[in-house]
């Protein structure tokens, strides 16, 4: 199994965008300058934390996973759209859409490593 490095400051930008609090606005819906994030009232707790993933055997189209807390879903390789726009994480999806602006190659370059030679789904290209 390949594994892509994705480097700490990777995997930390995405912790650190969850924990700002939702997008309400990207940058390119509001001014192209400031992005507008809703006000967290108070962190009560915290379980788990954040992970992604992407699986070996996967069905069409090419997406990653993400956990947040006890909240998933799934994302488009080609544009971060929710795979289950009504499941989890409803409140950081433009979170999770800038992350992955910024990290799309490395998603990419993962999911085409792990891509089995019976798997349903090949490789993408950007």
């Amino acid at each position: 199994m390949y594994i892509v490095d994705f480097n700490d400051s990777c995997i930390d930008e995405l912790g650190e965008s969850l924990d700002s609090g939702p997008i309400i606005k990207l940058k390119e819906e509001n001014d192209g300058i400031h992005e507008v994030f809703s006000i967290k009232k108070q962190l009560i707790a915290r379980n788990g934390g954040y992970s992604f993933h992407i699986y070996a055997k996967e069905h069409p189209p090419p997406h990653f996973h993400v956990k947040y807390g006890e909240e998933e879903n799934s994302f488009s390789l080609l544009d971060a759209s929710p795979l289950h726009p009504n499941n989890g994480l409803r409140k950081y999806f433009k979170n999770i859409k800038k992350w992955h602006s910024k990290n799309k190659e490395k998603l990419v370059t993962a999911w085409n490593s792990s891509r089995p030679t019976n798997c349903p789904v090949g490789t993408y290209d950007c």
